[in-house]
């Protein structure tokens, strides 16, 4: 064998074999990124639900007290106070 083609060998085996190593780097990173990216997605329903469960209350809460000012308004224009003249 020439020493030329003894190089060339060398050196075909040598990029062969970083782009296999390479290949499966790649391979187990794209694997763990996909783990990660479902493990996000998972959090992310987690928060989704809890901040859903918060809302609702916080909601009916709100519409209750709205409620009660509508009323209390209402009230206020059957009824007026006179503070006007108690004042005086």
């Amino acid at each position: 064998m020439d020493t030329t083609q003894l190089v060339i060998t060398i050196s075909i085996i040598s990029v062969s074999a970083i782009i296999v190593a390479s290949g499966i780097w790649l391979i187990l990173i794209l694997k763990e990124l996909r783990h990660t990216i479902k493990k996000t997605n998972t959090i992310i329903d987690d928060a989704k639900s809890l901040t859903t469960s918060i809302v609702q209350p916080i909601s009916s809460l709100s519409e209750f007290l709205m409620g009660f000012k509508n009323g209390l308004h209402l009230f206020n224009k059957i009824f007026p106070s006179d503070q006007k003249a108690k004042s005086s």
